[in-house]
């Protein structure tokens, strides 16, 4: 039966413990240094005692050391890995083929997204030297990903939920350009996000002050059986920033999806139990798309804004002082937080009462009727989140007899680990006959553990007296050795087959981000002329550089494909522009890409 992982992120330990106690069989967290996500950085220790949770299910934690690395860092990026292998992190997501030339220990390497996993000739490249799995570009259609399952042997991932990069992940150079600020290092300023003009070369504004770049958030919920049914190993939640409640959320409700599935098996084992329905748009939502999955389509973008507007809740009748009159859609609360669009801005709302046909807030508000209300912050929801967190237990059974006084119990957990102990005192026959039932409901206390028992079996006719103490203390020797069976029992993720260097058949330009020496030596190694430093380490020159390649057309976006629009207004090329930068934009209609070049 096919075996599928739901990968989910971890800002740190607590939201890691959170993402697995909601369904997560893995997930991933930033150490120290290196990771794409500088903000999110945390401690050997922590990541250690994240391991050693996460390991109780079965479940995996992956560790990014996901950016460039330059010749300085080498050693340190080297030692940081073996001290996260000692400490028995499952696997490493790297970005830097320089890391390959390490004196490394025998643990799992992901091929980051950041590698530009998108062209089938160099995911088959990435195969070829033993990657354990390769995450798959964001941009890739269900199409594509079946064909990319057919051809490379390595597990792959999808990314099925969250924010997506307009740029094609690894190519993007419009933050170190304009800030200095490398997306490739882990600090990308997200210009992608900022308000940009674009005009064309006569200057005709088609575009004026909007979010032209700004993406909506990936959502791929309807398509998790035909994911299956490609054969993709990992479904990938993004958002190693997001908090606590988001996690818990998004994993919870992915986690059931791919439960409902009769043909799979989890990695992870563990039954989780929440108080709360999931569901997505309660949680920090732009809107959201499928992206490429089914092929191209407009409404990619949120113009308006790139802050979370949630889900659509209310429209506005009227407004009298602090009070506003609405027809409600979806039922609000004391404390919730609302939004709405006004000339072009976000704007908020706190409502501190809430009924039926209207919200009173804390001061006057001005509001159109006819405006439609959003909630970015449910705050009942998030009340429930934080107050009644899901558990996660392991199922077990236990059988109990006796042997000549001694009390024997055996314990089997629902992957069926085994584990039986015998007393060493000795006990006097029981003179009640509901001491066996007695003795059956204190053995199945497992309280705080992360067991928990569905039956106690009892054998054979003798009846032992076994105080309250002493039944406990069997009991927590009994889960204590099941712990330690488990972990001998879970299996290990192992490295690929060795890896082996192959002909990489253009040159090695910039855009192959080399960093570093070891990087160079790699390529050269495959026969590769390195011609160029990566973008960061390249002098700031007066020649045209693509410092953006996307497969989001503004035109299409605009209803202007220039396959099926002659655009006869406007003359070619066009200008993405603000009050301090300006780009040409080009269009590789053939292959349907869009490019921002910085120009001379």
């Amino acid at each position: 039966m096919q075996k599928i992982e739901l990968l989910s992120p971890a800002r740190d330990l607590k939201v890691g413990k959170i993402a697995i106690d909601n369904g997560a069989d893995a997930v991933y967290i930033g150490a120290s240094a290196f990771g794409a996500r500088k903000a999110a950085a945390n401690s050997l220790e922590d990541i250690e005692a994240l391991v050693k949770y996460a390991h109780r299910f079965y479940a995996r934690v992956f560790v990014t050391l996901n950016t460039l690395l330059y010749d300085s860092e080498l050693a340190e990026a080297e030692k940081m890995i073996w001290e996260l292998y000692e400490r028995g992190v499952d696997a490493l997501i790297i970005q830097d083929l320089g890391i390959l030339r390490m004196n490394l220990p025998p643990i799992c390497l992901h091929a980051s997204t950041q590698m530009h996993n998108y062209d089938l000739d160099r995911i088959r490249f990435l195969d070829s030297l033993g990657f354990q799995r390769i995450v798959l570009a964001r941009e890739l259609s269900l199409e594509q990903i079946r064909e990319i399952r057919q051809t490379v042997k390595a597990e792959l991932e999808v990314f099925v939920h969250g924010a997506l990069c307009v740029s094609l992940s690894g190519q993007c150079y419009l933050s170190q350009y304009m800030f200095g600020r490398s997306a490739n290092r882990g600090e990308c300023a997200q210009p992608c996000r900022m308000k940009w003009s674009v005009e064309d070369s006569r200057k005709r504004l088609l575009i004026k002050d909007r979010y032209v770049l700004s993406l909506k958030d990936l959502n791929l919920s309807s398509y998790i059986n035909d994911l299956i049914d490609t054969g993709v190993d990992s479904f990938k939640i993004e958002g190693r920033l997001k908090d606590e409640n988001y996690v818990a959320n998004v994993t919870n409700y992915y986690s059931s999806l791919i439960n409902q599935n009769p043909h799979i098996e989890r990695i992870a084992s563990g039954k989780v139990v929440s108080s709360f329905v999931a569901d997505p748009e309660r949680s920090f939502s732009r809107g959201s798309s499928d992206y490429f999955m089914t092929g191209r389509h407009r409404g990619l973008v949120n113009l308006e804004t790139p802050k979370s507007m949630g889900k659509k809740v209310a429209v506005v009748n009227g407004v009298r002082a602090n009070t506003v009159f609405i027809r409600s859609q979806e039922v609000l609360s004391n404390g919730d937080g609302l939004c709405y669009l006004e000339g072009g801005e976000l704007k908020g709302i706190k409502v501190n009462q809430a009924l039926a046909d209207r919200i009173v807030c804390n001061e006057n508000v001005k509001v159109a009727p006819g405006t439609e209300l959003y909630r970015n912050y449910d705050h009942r929801f998030n009340q429930q989140l934080e107050k009644s967190p899901s558990v996660r237990k392991i199922q077990i059974s236990m059988k109990v007899w006796s042997e000549y006084g001694h009390l024997c119990l055996e314990v089997m957990d629902e992957d069926g680990g085994v584990v039986r102990i015998r007393s060493e005192e000795r006990f006097e026959k029981a003179q009640n006959p509901l001491q066996a039932e007695r003795l059956a409901q204190q053995l199945a206390k497992c309280g705080e553990t992360v067991f928990d028992c569905k039956q106690v079996e009892m054998e054979g006719p003798e009846v032992l007296f076994v105080p309250a103490a002493a039944a406990n203390a069997l009991r927590r020797e009994l889960l204590e050795r099941l712990l330690q069976e488990r972990e001998v029992l879970r299996e290990k993720m192992l490295p690929g087959a060795p890896m082996l260097l192959k002909t990489v058949p253009t040159e090695a330009d910039w855009h192959y981000n080399i960093a570093n020496q070891y990087a160079r030596t790699f390529y050269e190694a495959c026969g590769t002329k390195v011609v160029d430093n990566c973008f960061e380490k390249s002098p700031i020159s007066t020649e045209e550089r693509d410092l953006m390649r996307t497969r989001y057309c503004l035109l299409y976006e605009l209803g202007r494909c220039r396959k099926l629009h002659r655009n006869e207004d406007l003359e070619f090329p066009l200008f993405l522009f603000n009050d301090k930068h300006r780009f040409r934009l080009d269009f590789d209609c053939k292959n349907c890409f869009m490019k921002v070049i910085k120009f001379r």
